[in-house]
């Protein structure tokens, strides 16, 4: 799975994610050796045991209701809220029913859910730098969004705040930042980000004052809080890719392998989505960083078309965490499970 650098219109399918290897790097025989620091999170990772995750259900329409469903997210009931980028659809999923029921279309704006607020659920428009705010399922306030941005090409991501907006710009040959804004979209502050696009490919996350920005492409998750920008290295974390990642920062590949898909903080824990070939693998981290638990569908097995998207997380009453996952390939739908440490 690697990033491939595309600017034609509309590099957001490219912010998606993409998958697959070369002819040439599938055949020729590379490199194992990895980073000593990522050598000793292999030896922590490799000391615990795997968990099975219980199966709740698998969500896969037999209609067009899911052609790619991109991010899901929890709101504050437990009801499951989806976008679909195919199909410019927002979609909820209640937590007593298998049954996904369509929302608002917001014709080509390949929504990317964007959080809750009072009641609100939020979608970002890359296409359109908006910000949509939706009670009972429809869409009620349109928020167009300042700032700089990329005469084309770069990835744009938005969440909801506890008081506006935050979002991230990124593209190369731009000087790409992390703002925070108002309710109205009015830039309040903002921090630049001084490396190349890939280094910031991924979604933003959002918890009291503090903003987290994803990196799909390594193994930590950069904080905003006050006046810097920090990263938390995720301390145990372990991939089959990781041999490629070290190739890559030393210049001997030009794209780097995605590790992670997708993050999500609930409760005490970070659960970081571990891209693997054929199946589902959830790592779980203290806020601190380090690794605590890895967990697995049941039956593991190899399927090279096997893509996850986007983790939702939502912590229940008894200790215990309802987990979903979407996916497009093997074919469009979400996993649900359950997870009790």
């Amino acid at each position: 799975m690697f990033l491939r650098f595309k600017s034609s219109p509309y590099w957001l399918i490219a912010a998606l994610f993409l998958s697959g290897c070369l002819p040439s790097s599938c055949t020729r025989i590379e490199s194992k050796e990895i980073s000593a620091a990522d050598s000793l999170s292999r030896a922590l990772a490799a000391s615990f045991p795997v968990d099975t995750l219980t199966v709740i259900d698998r969500i896969q329409p037999d209609s067009d209701l899911l052609v790619y469903p991109r991010t899901i997210g929890y709101d504050e009931q437990g009801v499951l809220w989806i976008t679909d980028t195919a199909q410019h659809v927002v979609l909820s999923l209640g937590s007593d029913t298998d049954t996904l029921v369509p929302r608002d279309t917001i014709p080509d704006s390949y929504p990317y859910l964007a959080g809750f607020r009072a009641g609100s659920v939020f979608a970002f428009s890359p296409a359109f730098h908006k910000v949509y705010e939706l009670q009972q399922g429809r869409v009620t306030r349109e928020i167009a969004l300042q700032g700089d941005l990329p005469e084309k090409g770069g990835l744009r991501y938005a969440i909801a705040t506890d008081s506006g907006f935050a979002v991230k710009i990124a593209a190369n040959g731009f000087q790409s930042y992390i703002a925070r804004l108002s309710d109205q979209g009015a830039v309040d502050g903002r921090i630049n980000l001084e490396s190349e696009e890939w280094r910031y490919a991924g979604l933003l996350r959002a918890s009291g004052d503090t903003l987290f920005s994803l990196a799909g492409y390594l193994p930590q998750i950069d904080r905003w809080v006050g006046g810097e920008l920090d990263s938390l290295s995720l301390i145990g974390f372990d991939s089959p890719m990781l041999a490629r990642t070290r190739q890559f920062r030393s210049g001997d590949t030009d794209q780097p392998p995605l590790l992670t898909a997708s993050a999500i903080k609930a409760g005490d824990h970070w659960f970081v989505l571990n891209m693997r070939p054929g199946w589902t693998q959830i790592d779980v981290y203290s806020l601190g960083g380090s690794l605590q638990y890895i967990l697995t569908e049941p039956n593991p097995a190899f399927n090279q078309e096997f893509f996850p998207t986007d983790i939702a997380v939502f912590a229940l009453s008894d200790g215990g965490y309802h987990i979903a996952v979407s996916m497009v390939k093997p074919e469009p739908r979400i996993d649900r499970y359950y997870w009790h440490p």
